[in-house]
């Protein structure tokens, strides 16, 4: 009785992981959205793409991508960058706004922008020396964290 228990338990939560994951689906480079191409294309020359996967969420579908030096870049259903998570190296100047990488230079001198997110409303850049800093769409400084 208790083996059978714990056999349905654990049956329901590989169904429940199965179905989250349903929108999931293992692609080929050329079929990212050509943003994206042209993205990797430009900015991460002699990598090599190792991984793409669509990620389908009902209307919204997401792609990440993983390149064999280990960055991580996530793109959305137009091919436009949303995630760029280089670490330990630098996120391609680039693919940086600006006033972004002004700012940082200015302000911390020593640190290199290692991942940078994109967002609705800003982005949020992490740094070398282990700060986040956050902006909004007008380039200000929303929050600096530790």
């Amino acid at each position: 009785m208790r083996t059978t228990k714990y056999l349905m338990m654990a049956t329901m939560i590989l169904l429940s992981a199965t179905a989250c994951t349903a929108g999931d689906k293992v692609i080929n480079f050329k079929d990212l959205p050509a943003a994206a191409q042209s993205v990797i294309e430009q900015y991460f020359k002699g990598k090599t793409v190792t991984f793409v996967q669509k990620d389908a969420d009902g209307l919204k579908s997401n792609y990440d991508v993983v390149l064999s030096d280990g960055t991580k870049l996530e793109f959305d259903k137009k091919g436009e960058w949303k995630e760029i998570d280089s670490k330990p190296n630098d996120v391609p100047a680039g693919l940086i706004p600006t006033a972004i990488t002004d700012y940082v230079r200015q302000s911390y001198p020593d640190a290199r922008i290692i991942q940078i997110e994109r967002y609705r409303n800003g982005y949020e850049v992490d740094l070398s020396n282990g700060l986040e800093v956050r902006f909004n769409k007008q380039m200000k400084v929303t929050k600096v964290d530790d």
